[in-house]
């Protein structure tokens, strides 16, 4: 610390007191907040295990209580005394009845025995497991004269929970038969199966005493209930008489909240649980835990925040002249964002050094702007003898005339060599003419006067003919002569003409003149060489099927419009590598102080648009 500036020192002890107490805080509140949280999570998980275990006791208690209220009205003596007389029972109106008990009671199938398990009638035509009546003797051997509740699910071969009621059958205190009705286990299963406030993991299962699950597990519903051993902490101690909660290891090797608790109903010996895995559980304490770690860290930047600008308050004009000093012995520009507005010394310093730092970057700016071609900037020196303002201005000025200079010979020269390639196609259109054109039609007129064979003859004529259609063509893609005699409108139409007769495309050629006035021979060639190699290139590359061509002629401004619906390019890809047909476009537009834009896309055709002042 004792190397430290008075900022940093300021700094590192304020920050460090910040961070100890925010941090404290933060743990403490994460502590407590989090066991109520915790506790929360549990005690909504035992309402919901209270609650299902509940439901679960009223729906086989009204079962037992419907079961009861028939064995005393003596439904089943009676239905078993006319079973035993042999009386016809498939036409029986109470035997129908059996029927309408388990479809009203929602029971699966009932079975009717006599004293020796003879089966007497039965609603289900498939036959009992093996072993089921001697599990139910078993069972029911302590107190055979009442109603019991028999789990047997061992004997069932599917390894399904199979529960039946067991309802002895008694004339005169005597047992003369017995009905077992089998339970239907769906209305158990869908009370376990609402998961409402359990979330995405959480589940309710019914385990034996076997260790084996009776309802279907939400996680594995492919497979049997008994077939799904729960030998957790959670079904050991609820079988130990000891319900409670906690945190344990399911069925599935997950860590999961759990709360269980012994089913009350009498001759079952089962047990509810009901789970909910850690990871979902925690999620609230978790996002408790990274919200007050973003608080904190929010708090702590605060801290930091308000640190830095009380210590950079009592700091920073000291350090500031310090660090205006060192830069301007340096020979380099030093910032002027300080805020040093006090009265004494310090105070009057910087002000001096404000003023000495805004002369140099208003000069560094007025060097930079006519560095960069802009010479039309303004520039206040900063006094009468202001020895370097005044010769910036004076290099302005002469760069400015310089500057202006070679574009006047940069556009001559251009003007000139445009000139001399006009002149030399001139000379070429002459000489095509006046000689070869000559030539060609001296012969045919020699063909023609030859005596021989007419095919012969017409053939070299052919020939000669095409040949001189070419030598016109050429020469008047070289400098069309209606251009000359006629104007821009009639070479423009002949060239489109000229054009469709090797090109594979449509050409729509409008020529729209509002303004009467006679165009200058220099801007008629140019705006016709323009569209001639634009068409050029709609041949070479573009593969188009239609082509506009359309001129505006108003009173200021040529406007020339030439699109195709070609197969187009990316103008960023050829900005910096355009051919030469573009280049000559551009170039011809510009030397009459015009502009010409391409705008193209990959498959959507190109457009290219030329304005050309008209004096």
């Amino acid at each position: 610390m004792r190397n430290l500036n008075i900022f940093k020192k300021l700094f590192f002890s304020h920050t460090t007191i910040g961070l100890v107490a925010i941090v404290t805080f933060s743990f403490i509140v994460y502590v407590l907040v989090g066991e109520v949280l915790f506790q929360r999570s549990l005690d909504q998980l035992s309402s919901i295990n209270m609650l299902k275990k509940e439901l679960v006791e009223t729906y086989f208690f009204r079962s037992q209580q419907n079961l009861q209220a028939l064995s005393v009205e003596d439904k089943f003596l009676h239905i078993h005394t006319k079973l035993t007389q042999h009386q016809a029972a498939t036409n029986d109106h109470d035997l129908s009845d059996l029927y309408k008990i388990c479809k009203l009671y929602n029971f699966k199938n009932m079975h009717l025995f006599d004293a020796h398990h003879h089966q007497l009638f039965s609603t289900d035509s498939a036959q009992y497991p093996e072993g089921l009546m001697q599990r139910i003797d078993a069972a029911v051997t302590a107190e055979a004269d009442r109603l019991w509740i028999v789990d047997a699910s061992a004997a069932s071969d599917d390894k399904q929970t199979l529960l039946f009621y067991y309802v002895p059958i008694v004339k005169e205190g005597q047992r003369v038969g017995m009905v077992l009705v089998q339970e239907n286990f769906e209305k158990v299963q869908n009370i376990l199966r609402e998961t409402t406030g359990m979330g995405s993991t959480g589940e309710s299962y019914i385990v034996g005493d076997d260790y084996k699950m009776r309802s279907l597990s939400r996680f594995l519903p492919d497979k049997p209930p008994g077939a799904i051993v729960v030998r957790t902490d959670a079904a050991l101690n609820s079988f130990q008489q000891e319900p409670g909660r906690g945190i344990v290891t399911d069925y599935r090797g997950e860590r999961a909240l759990s709360v269980y608790r012994l089913v009350d109903i009498a001759d079952l010996h089962w047990a509810i649980i009901s789970e909910i895995d850690l990871s979902e559980a925690m999620a609230p304490i978790n996002s408790l835990r990274n919200y007050l770690i973003g608080i904190t860290l929010f708090i702590l930047l605060f801290i930091v925040v308000v640190t830095y600008f009380v210590s950079n308050a009592i700091a920073r004009p000291i350090l500031q002249l310090r660090e205006i000093i060192v830069t301007l012995s340096k020979g380099m520009m030093p910032p002027r964002h300080h805020q040093i507005t006090s009265s004494d010394e310090v105070g009057q310093m910087a002000h001096a050094i404000d003023q000495l730092t805004e002369g140099l970057e208003r000069t560094t700016a007025f060097a930079k702007e006519i560095g960069g071609g802009n010479f039309n900037t303004t520039f206040t020196t900063l006094s009468e003898h202001d020895t370097l303002g005044m010769a910036l201005l004076r290099m302005r000025d002469e760069l400015h005339s310089f500057n202006e200079r070679e574009l006047r010979v940069a556009r001559e020269r251009a003007a000139a060599l445009m000139e001399g390639q006009e002149n030399e196609r001139r000379r070429i259109i002459k000489d095509l003419h006046d000689g070869v054109g000559q030539l060609l039609t001296a012969i045919r007129m020699r063909v023609e006067a030859l005596e021989g064979n007419a095919e012969w003859k017409d053939e070299v004529k052919g020939h000669i003919n095409a040949t001189i259609a070419e030598v016109k063509r050429i020469s008047y893609n070289v400098m069309p002569q209606a251009l000359v005699d006629f104007g821009l409108e009639a070479a423009l139409k002949g060239l489109c003409d000229t054009v469709k007769k090797y090109a594979a495309f449509t050409i729509d050629f409008r020529y729209i003149k509002e303004y009467d006035h006679t165009l200058n021979f220099e801007v008629s060639t140019a705006v016709f060489r323009i569209a001639q190699e634009g068409l050029n290139n709609i041949v070479k590359h573009a593969a188009a099927t239609h082509v506009n061509l359309h001129l505006l002629d108003k009173e200021d401004e040529l406007y020339l419009l030439l699109e195709d619906n070609g197969r187009g390019f990316d103008t960023a890809a050829v900005q910096h590598n355009a051919g030469q047909g573009l280049r000559n476009i551009q170039e011809r537009a510009k030397l009459l102080d015009g502009s010409a834009e391409i705008h193209s896309l990959p498959g959507e055709g190109t457009v290219v648009e030329v304005h050309i002042p008209v004096v």
